[in-house]
């Protein structure tokens, strides 16, 4: 197999019309960083609007005694991701737990 036949099969699934750019890394982070500047991540994945943050709503809620809001606190040793929303959100790496309807 040459070169050619071997960057022709890397991108199988994405269409005869893309080729390898040949650019080194700091390139291709250069052009990774302009495309996501320029495109909503969120939309492309999940083809909906912008969602209402609701966390306000809920505090209230929990202010009121109508629901309890669970905590990620400094025991669960979480992790900060970014949800697709661009919302910061802290992920429990330990003491998981599950709601009681989900078995």
């Amino acid at each position: 197999m040459d070169d050619n036949h071997n960057d022709q099969e890397r991108f199988t699934g994405h269409g005869a019309e893309w080729r390898n750019a040949g650019l080194n890394e700091d390139q291709a982070n250069a052009a990774t960083s302009w495309v996501e500047a320029k495109v909503d991540r969120r939309a492309m994945m999940v083809n909906k609007e912008r969602v209402e943050d609701v966390r306000d709503i809920m505090w209230q809620l929990e202010k009121d005694g109508e629901i309890i809001v669970h905590r990620v606190d400094e025991q669960h040793e979480p992790e900060m991701v970014k949800t697709l929303y661009g919302w910061d959100k802290k992920i429990p790496t330990n003491q998981l737990w599950h709601h009681k309807s989900c078995g």
